[in-house]
């Protein structure tokens, strides 16, 4: 019998125009102080180059987290199995990306005057600043796609 896997069980919502990429924000708190998701990579893919506004705990839940460096998506900086637990104070840039065998982990992110990542375009310009308004319109995209599905 194989196992039960935590990433079978999340309605997973496709990252827009990033195909083998999912979320699924859990939460928003009040203040829009912070924001908790769950991040899916399939085998071997990565995100956009971004940075993290504020602090950042990460958990691994399943497979390989893998972080890349900012300029160079080739260049790997740290490669964190399941179980890993990790934190980091802000203001860090780099790729994230799944191992072999993909990786789901934890993001609990601490947002700096709302804003919680940007996001680089090819010419390592920020292209786009994500807040936590748009966390709480993911989970309402969540909502709609669950009662859609009902």
């Amino acid at each position: 019998m194989a196992p039960h896997l935590l990433a079978d069980a999340i309605d997973w919502v496709p990252f827009a125009g990033f195909e083998g990429l999912y979320y699924n924000v859990l939460a928003v708190d009040e203040n829009d102080e912070t924001v908790e998701m769950l991040m899916k990579f399939d085998p071997g893919i990565k995100c956009i180059p971004h940075r993290h506004i504020g602090p950042v705990k990460t958990l691994v839940i399943e497979g390989e987290h893998q972080l890349f460096d900012v300029m160079d998506e080739n260049l790997q900086t740290d490669c964190r199995p399941a179980g890993t637990f990790s934190c980091h104070n802000g203001d860090e840039a780099h790729i994230e990306g799944g191992g072999i065998d993909g990786a789901v982990i934890l993001l609990s992110m601490t947002t700096v005057g709302g804003d919680v990542w940007e996001t680089y375009n090819d010419d390592m310009l920020v292209d786009r600043v994500s807040s936590a308004t748009d966390f709480r319109r993911g989970i309402a995209k969540q909502a709609s796609r669950h009662q859609h599905s009902s």
